[in-house]
C-alpha cells in the first residue's frame, strides 16, 4: 500500500465524572506539573502528523456484523476484537475470520456482557471479563474453555503489573447520587488464582454520565509504578483547570502528575475525556470551545510537545469513538474507522499508522 502522509481526525467519546468522596486526599499535590498553556492550544503546537501504512477491512464474507467494538488485543499473526454483541472475535492480518472465542449467554463457559481482553500469548491463553457476570473468564487461542473466576466486583480493566495481573473493578454498590468504589483484585495470570482482593477501595467517586465506562483505568507503568488516570471533573473545582494522574504505592495512589492548563479565563470549561500512557509519553484529549483536542506530553521533560485538534461532531457514535489514534508500540499506532453517517451500515476498517512528527525515542520508561 502507498504511503500518505496525513493529519488524523479523531472523534473521542466525551466522557464526564463529577467525583466526589475520595479516599485521596486533595492536600497531596504531585511534584510534577505539566503547563498546557492556552496560546499552545490556539496556535503555538505544531499539528500531530501520521502516515498511514495499513488497513484492514473486516468486510470478508463470513464475518459477523461488527457495530460495538469493545476491545482489542494484536498478537504477531493475528489479532482479538471484542465485540459486545458478538462476543471475542479472532482474525488474521488479511483480514479473515478465524473463530468465536466463547459466547454470548448465561452458561459457566459464556458470557452475557464481555468488557475487557487480555492476551497470554506465551501461555496459548487469551482472559475475558464478564461485567455483568463479574467473573474474569480463561480461553486457549483455539476457543477452549479453560477456567473462570468470581470477581468482588464489575470489571474495567485488565493490567499486567510485574507479572501480576491487576483486575480493575467497580463496586455493585452507589449510584448517580451515592459514591462508587473502584476495586482492584490481584491475579496469578496462568492460574487464574486469587493473589489479593485488596481491602480497602483504590478509589471513590460519583458518576452523573452512566454506570458503564472506560474510566478510571491504569495507564501503564513508569519507573517499576502503575499511573492511573482518575478523571476529576468538579462542580466546584471547575474554574481550578487542573487534573490529576497518580501513582500506585502499594495499596493506596498518590500524586504524580499535576495536568495544569494555564492562560484560561475562570468561565472556560474543560473537560478531560482520555488520557493514555506509553514509554515516558501520554496522549490527552479533552474538549474546550467546542473543539476536541489531542495533546502529545512528554513524562520525562514534562513538556506537551505537539497537537490534533476536530471541530465536535454532533451526533458521536460509538465507531467514531472507536477511531482515536491508540498507541500500538513504539511510534506506531492504529485505530478503528466505522461507517459515516448516512452511509450504508459496514463493518469497521482497522488503520495502521506511524507518528512521523514528533518522533518517539529511545526508551522512555527509564528516562532515557
Amino acid at each position: 500500500m502507498k504511503y500518505t502522509t496525513l493529519t488524523l481526525l479523531v472523534f473521542p467519546v466525551f466522557l464526564l465524572q463529577n467525583c466526589g468522596g475520595k479516599d485521596i486526599s486533595d492536600a497531596l499535590v504531585p511534584t510534577t506539573s505539566i503547563q498546557i498553556q492556552k496560546e499552545f492550544l490556539l496556535g503555538g503546537l505544531p499539528e500531530l502528523q501520521f502516515e498511514m501504512l495499513d488497513t484492514i477491512n473486516l468486510e470478508a464474507k463470513g464475518i459477523p456484523p461488527i457495530s460495538s467494538v469493545q476491545d482489542i488485543a494484536f498478537s504477531q499473526n493475528f489479532f482479538f476484537l471484542l465485540d459486545r454483541k458478538q462476543g471475542l472475535l479472532k482474525f488474521d492480518y488479511s483480514g479473515s475470520f478465524l473463530r468465536a472465542i466463547g459466547e454470548i449467554g448465561e452458561g459457566p463457559m459464556e458470557y452475557i456482557l464481555p468488557y475487557a481482553i487480555y492476551l497470554e500469548e506465551n501461555e496459548n491463553k487469551v482472559l475475558v471479563t464478564d461485567w455483568v457476570k463479574m467473573v474474569l473468564i480463561s480461553y486457549d487461542l483455539d476457543g477452549k474453555f479453560i477456567s473462570s473466576s468470581r470477581l468482588p466486583g464489575r470489571p474495567i480493566s485488565l493490567y499486567n503489573e510485574n507479572d501480576t495481573l491487576l483486575v480493575i473493578q467497580e463496586s455493585i454498590f452507589g449510584s448517580n447520587e451515592k459514591a462508587r468504589n473502584v476495586l482492584l483484585s490481584s491475579y496469578e495470570p496462568k492460574t487464574l488464582e486469587v493473589i489479593k482482593h485488596q481491602k480497602n477501595p483504590l478509589y471513590s467517586y460519583i458518576s452523573k454520565f452512566t454506570l458503564i465506562h472506560m474510566l478510571p483505568r491504569v495507564l501503564g507503568g513508569r519507573n517499576e509504578s502503575s499511573l492511573f488516570y482518575l478523571p476529576q471533573t468538579r462542580q466546584e473545582g471547575l474554574f481550578e483547570h487542573k487534573d490529576t494522574i497518580y501513582r500506585k504505592v502499594e495499596d493506596h495512589l498518590v500524586p504524580e502528575y499535576l495536568l495544569h492548563f494555564t492562560g484560561f479565563e475562570n468561565e472556560e470549561q474543560i473537560w478531560i475525556s482520555y488520557v493514555e500512557m506509553f514509554e515516558g509519553y501520554a496522549c490527552l484529549v479533552f474538549l474546550f470551545e467546542k473543539q476536541y483536542y489531542l495533546v502529545l506530553l512528554d513524562l520525562v521533560n514534562c513538556i506537551p510537545l505537539s497537537i490534533l485538534k476536530n471541530t465536535i461532531d454532533t451526533h458521536v457514535t460509538a465507531m467514531k469513538i472507536q477511531s482515536l489514534p491508540r498507541h500500538l508500540k513504539g511510534n506506531m499506532f492504529y485505530s478503528i474507522l466505522g461507517t459515516e453517517d448516512g452511509m450504508e451500515e459496514k463493518n469497521p476498517l482497522i488503520v495502521f499508522y506511524r507518528l512521523v512528527s514528533p518522533s518517539i525515542k529511545g526508551d522512555r520508561n527509564s528516562g532515557k
